[in-house]
Order: structure tokens, then sequence, then C-alpha cells
């Protein structure tokens, strides 16, 4: 490189331009500025016009050079020159670089636009942003050095690097700004459009920063930070003015989705970028206060929002049941909307808080199941109202039936949440709910069988109404026919129906045994009625054990009194007591001794010692299933 300084002949001069030298050697390696040469003698004198014709043919980095050599005349003579010709030389230099600085600046602040759009013109676009670099690089090294030297050589500095970093916010704030592109993602709002046009820009300016300009700039300018730190800042800006409006919902949810998840995750850790820029040193993009009160509104939004979209599905399936319309059947069961359209509503806004932060999940939920809980307690209550109001509609039993099918649904969404955050108390709360449901349900499906079937049970509390098969025979046949229109229940609430009408059979033919209304001290009268117990207790068991009951352990309870009822040897009637307080632990003294009415040939020590065997006793626990605790004695 040629120097054009003029010669210095004293020894002063000779004396400044070594340490400048040495200046040079020491701050090149510590700022890592490129390397500017000075040259012992200049050769000959630096013009105006020669910086002039560097600036017009794009030579930056010659016109930066020889500017400072320009300016160190114009601004070095000596108190006794000609002060306006000194003036002169000091305007036309202020004009040069400002020149010079607008021809950089244009560059410097687009080349992201030039490089995003190269257009196959890559290494002329590189050349000419490396010859703007230099230009900037060598004015930060004169400011560096009039700041390190204390040199009294005005008008330094000239903060060629702040207004360089202006520069690029403005050039950052250019790009961000550009007309957003309709989003990809399901989102069409504004604020979806501004957050993706926003997102993809910041993301692949940043690489192009990476890639093409981190190269041509000296260390000391910390490109990629200064870049990262303007598009941050502007990301910032916008979200903090978007959090001061009226958010909905689905703004908010967004929001939080690109404040938690896809800023941190896609841009911060993008693997172009993630180990060259110092994000940590840019800060959140808002305030922690902002974020906890973002998320608070969503939360709040969230909560009205499904709470009126239940209320809709509510409204709209008691109107359903208004209209005499059947229910559809689907996989051979009743269908009912209505769960569905809530369990969507409350697992689209579990989904999306997902899309932020477990955190925020475990704040929404339970506060979404606790708006299920009071969303099913007025369904419980317009529900009851239908049963007590309706029962001369046409599809009474079908419409009952599809709202227990409801109950299902809501009990197996309750079962998916059970390694999710949320209390047991919560838990159990709904579920008491639905039982209520259930319950009111089944008693609505069952209700018109028990009237008919209590005419013959009544039959069979009198005299000699246990000694006939004709009671019996209507009873299961009435059942038999009755059944099937609980077929388009769910699996599991037909099955427990079926239970039902079981366990009420067995328990209302047994309460009828111990009605005590017949006592026989023959033998033979004795067996003729156990007879008949067997027969009808076979009966019962097969009615309902064809249509797929599962309860078993109803079915040796009649058979067994009948047992007792036929034997004649104390010591096997107690065999046959201490058997049926084993299989039923709550019997109880008083209806054994309701059965052991019947054998009227029995002496009061015989009766006593074998009710004796009941002392023993079986513990009874939770799981036992019970049958005798739903009898009463008369």
């Amino acid at each position: 490189m040629t120097s054009c300084l003029r010669p210095y002949e004293d020894v002063k001069k000779r004396l400044e331009r070594h340490i400048l030298q040495l200046f040079c050697v020491a701050s090149s390696s510590s700022d890592q500025l490129p390397e500017i040469t000075i040259i012992d003698e200049p050769r000959r004198s630096i013009t105006a016009e020669n910086v002039q014709d560097f600036i017009y043919s794009r030579e930056f980095h010659n016109a930066s050079k020889n500017l400072i050599v320009l300016e160190r005349e114009a601004y070095g003579s000596k108190s006794n020159a000609n002060i306006e010709e000194v003036t002169k030389k000091q305007e036309k230099v202020a004009l040069l670089f400002n020149e010079l600085g607008r021809e950089v600046s244009e560059i410097i602040g687009k080349s992201l636009e030039t490089l995003f759009s190269q257009n196959g013109n890559e290494s002329r676009i590189i050349s000419e942003i490396t010859e703007a670099v230099k230009a900037v690089a060598e004015q930060v090294y004169e400011d560096e050095k009039y700041y390190t030297t204390k040199a009294e050589l005005k008008p330094r500095p000239r903060k060629w690097k702040q207004k360089w970093a202006r520069v690029i916010k403005q050039s950052v704030d250019r790009r961000m700004k550009e007309q957003a592109e309709t989003p990809s993602g399901q989102h069409s709002s504004t604020f979806a459009k501004q957050l993706e046009h926003m997102g993809k820009t910041m993301t692949s300016d940043m690489i192009l920063v990476v890639n093409h300009l981190k190269p041509l700039y000296p260390d000391i300018f910390e490109v990629c930070d200064v870049y990262a730190k303007n598009f941050h800042d502007y990301f910032s800006a916008q979200l903090n003015a978007m959090t001061d409006l009226e958010l909905g919902e689905s703004d908010a949810l967004l929001l939080l989705v690109w404040l938690q998840c896809i800023y941190p995750n896609e841009i911060e850790n993008h693997p172009d970028l993630v180990h060259i820029v110092n994000w940590d040193n840019l800060g959140p993009l808002l305030p922690y206060e902002k974020v906890s009160e973002l998320e608070q509104r969503y939360i709040s939004n969230v909560e009205e929002i499904v709470e009126a979209r239940m209320n809709t599905s509510l409204n709209m399936e008691v109107q359903f049941w208004n209209e005499e319309k059947e229910p559809i059947i689907l996989n051979e069961v009743s269908h009912s909307e209505l769960p569905i359209d809530t369990i969507q509503a409350l697992n689209g806004e579990i989904e999306g808080a997902e899309k932020v932060s477990l955190q925020l999940v475990n704040r929404l939920l339970p506060l979404l199941i606790e708006k299920l809980a009071g969303f099913l307690k007025r369904f419980k209550l317009k529900f009851e109202k239908f049963v007590e109001e309706n029962r001369n509609h046409a599809y009474f039993l079908p419409i009952v039936i599809a709202n227990l099918n409801s109950s299902g649904d809501y009990r197996d969404y309750i079962g998916t949440l059970e390694n999710r955050p949320l209390e047991d108390e919560v838990k159990w709360y709904v579920w008491n709910i639905l039982s209520d449901i259930e319950r009111i349900g089944f008693e609505a499906l069952l209700q018109d069988l028990y009237l008919d079937l209590e005419p013959y049970f009544k039959k069979l509390s009198e005299k000699n109404g246990l000694c006939s098969n004709g009671n019996v025979l209507q009873i299961v046949k009435i059942s038999d026919e009755y059944i099937p229109k609980f077929t388009t229940l769910k699996s599991c609430y037909y099955q427990e129906i079926v239970e039902t009408i079981h366990l009420y059979l067995v328990k209302e033919y047994i309460t009828r045994i111990m009605k005590k209304k017949v006592s026989f001290k023959s033998p033979e009268q004795q067996k003729i009625l156990a007879k008949q117990m067997f027969e009808n207790a076979s009966m019962i068991k097969e009615c309902c054990m064809t249509h797929g009951s599962q309860a078993r352990y109803l079915n040796d309870a009649i058979p067994k009194l009948a047992e007792i009822v036929n034997l004649q040897d104390i010591d096997a009637i107690k065999l046959v007591v201490a058997s049926l307080a084993h299989e039923y632990p709550d019997i109880s003294k008083s209806q054994v001794g309701a059965v052991l009415y019947i054998k009227g040939n029995l002496k009061s020590s015989d009766l006593k010692s074998i009710l004796n065997i009941l002392d023993i006793g079986e513990i009874l626990d939770d799981d036992t299933p019970k049958l005798f605790s739903y009898i009463k004695v008369s």
C-alpha cells in the first residue's frame, strides 16, 4: 500500500509516525480491524478529485483511505496557514465524507435485499459489499486511533461505527415491515401474517448474515450479534404492541406459541444460528409480567369460549329431544353428538396449550374440567326434567339410551386424563355427577319394566303364590321381551342393566320367600315348595344368562334357600346355612330365620342352633357382591 502523506522533515513528525506504526501493530491483533499500513514517505499528493474518482468507480476502500489523508491535511494545518484555504479544504472533506457515507450506507443498508435476490450476481455483490465494509472499517479504525492516542486532530471521531449500526437497524426495520404474505399455516389473522412474515424474514436474513456477511467483517463489528439484536428488538417491540391490544383467544394463543415455542425452537435454536449468535444477551421478547398477563388473558378467554360452546351444544341437544326425532344408531349404539362437541371443545384448547408449554396445560386443564363439571350439572338437570315430563315421547327410550351412552363417553375421556396433573378430587367430582346421570337414565329405562313385573311379584306373596309356576313364567316372559330394547346401549351399560335386572328378579323373589306368608309342618309340603323354588331359580337364571348377565354370584342364592326348605336333617341344614353365609356374607340372622319360618316343624332349640352358625360370620369387604343387603325382612 502506497502512502500519500506529505514529507515530514522534522523529528517530531517522524516520532509521531513511528508511534502510530507501533499502534497499528498492537491494535490490529487486539481489535481485529483490517491491517492499515503506514508508508514512510508519500510520493504524490492526494486531491479531492482523486477521492471523488474512487467513489464514482466504487473503490470505496481506496476512497476511505485517501479521504483520511485529506482529512489529516485539512485539519492538521498550522495556525499560520491561510484560514480561507483551510476552511475550503475542510468543507471539501466534509462533502466527500457525506458522499462516501451515502454510497457506503446504501450498499450496506441494502446488502440483505441484494444478497436475497442476487440473480446469479453473487460475486459482484459480495465484492461491492466488501468494498463498503472495508471503507467503514477504515473509518472505525481511525476513530479508535483517535480515542487511543487522544490526538487533537479534528473533527474526529466521526462515529462511523455508530452510523453503520443505525444503517443496520434501518435495514432490519425495513425488511421486517415489508408486506406479509398469506401464512402457510391454518391461521389467517393479521397477527398470523405478521408473525409468520417476521419469523421467516428474521431466520432467512440471519442465515444470509452468517454465511455471507460475517466473513466480510472484522470481528470487532460482531456483525451477527448486531443484526440479531435488531431483529430481536423489532420482534419484541411488535409483540409488546400486540399485547397492548384487546386480544381474542386465538390471537393470544398464537402470541404464546410464538413466544414460548416457535421463536426459541425454530429461530434461536436454528442449527445455522444457535452457536453463532449470543442469544442470551438479547433478553426475553416480552417481560415476565407481560407473558404472565397474556397467559391469564388467554386462559380467561378459553374458559369463556369453552363454556359458551358447551352451552350452545346443550341447547341444541335439548332442542333435538323436543323435536320427536329418533337418535341415530352408530356402530349399533344409540348416538348423541353432545359429548363429541364438548370433548372436542376441551381437547382443542388443551392441544392448543400444548403448543405453548406443559406449564400452561397444567394451569388450564383443571379449570376446563371444572367447566366440564358445571356443564354436566346443567345437563343432569335438563335430562332429569326430560325424563320426568316426557315418558310418552315417541322415542323416549332411545333418547334416554343415547344420553346414557354419552355418560360413558365422558367417563372414557376422564380416563384419558389419568396421567395428567389433575387432582383426584376433581375427577371424583365429575364421576359423581356422571353417576347421578347414569342413575337417572337406568331408573328411566327400568321403570316400566318394574311396573309391569310388580303385579306378578305381588302374587308370589299370596298364600300359595310361591308354589305356582305361572307367576314366575310371566315374570321371565316380560323380562325376556323387555331386555332387547336395551341392545343399543354401550356394551358396559348393557351389561350393567342386564345384571341390574338379574339382581332385581332374584332380590324380589327372595323378598317374597321371606314374607312369612307360608309355614309348612309337613316335610312333603316343604319338598314341593323347594322343588318349585329350584325350578323358578332355573328359569330366572336361564333368562338372565341368555341375555348376557355375568352376575353368576346370584345364581346360587335361591337354590340354597330351597335346600334349607327341603332338608330335614339339622346338621345338613347347618352346612347349607354355613355355605350360604360364606357365599353371601351380607345375609343376616333375621333373613335366615325368615326362611326357616317356612319349616313349621323346627323346634326352637334347633332354630337357635342353626342361627348360631351365623355368629362365626364372614368378613364383608367392599369388593364382595351384595344381595341380601338389598332385602328387607317384614
